[in-house]
């Protein structure tokens, strides 16, 4: 269960993470097999425009795009039923600074972090058509995630080695925990 400003979040789950470590795959994955709506917070120019904000530097337009987007998906969500999230809070907080987020978020969605380990992701995101980040940026966001999880108590499921297929079932239980968990 996640608080919103007070508010009780049933049936949403966050499942976030770096680039290339299957969580979009994953993610599309688990919602179909368990019925529920699969929503993309930050896909299009909501994305663009966290980049930018990020990329200049405004820690305070990184915070409210980011909440934006997710009180919007959250909005979906409540129309649509249960929904998983390709990407939550976790992506808000990987790209400003701890303390800043902690002092100034409040949108707690129950997250998952999909993690590999550093070769697996620049295997996978060399397979893609994209623009090439740097060596340190993607050992950056890999332990930020990964930090973020520990921090805040989140399960981590490593795709590093696992196939589609396993890491789909392994991610599907840890949805389903947390569902359970927020029924209490």
């Amino acid at each position: 269960m996640g608080v919103v400003d007070g508010q009780v979040i049933r049936g949403v789950v966050g499942i976030d993470g770096h680039d290339g470590t299957g969580k979009t795959t994953i993610a599309k994955n688990v919602a179909a097999q368990l019925g529920m709506s699969y929503l993309r917070p930050f896909g299009g120019s909501r994305g663009q425009e966290l980049t930018r904000a990020s990329e200049s530097g405004d820690t305070a337009e990184v915070l409210r795009i980011g909440a934006s987007a997710l009180e919007h998906a959250l909005e979906s969500a409540s129309h649509a039923g249960p929904a998983i999230l390709d990407r939550s809070w976790m992506t808000v907080a990987s790209l400003v600074d701890g303390k800043a987020f902690q002092d100034h978020w409040t949108l707690w969605i129950p997250t998952i972090v999909c993690w590999t380990d550093l070769p697996t992701t620049l295997a996978r995101l060399a397979q893609r058509d994209e623009p090439e980040e740097s060596l340190a940026a993607h050992r950056h966001y890999i332990a930020r995630y990964k930090e973020l999880a520990e921090a805040n108590g989140c399960t981590v499921v490593d795709t590093s080695h696992a196939s589609e297929e396993d890491s789909t079932a392994e991610m599907a239980l840890a949805v389903l925990a947390l569902l359970g968990n927020a029924a209490h």
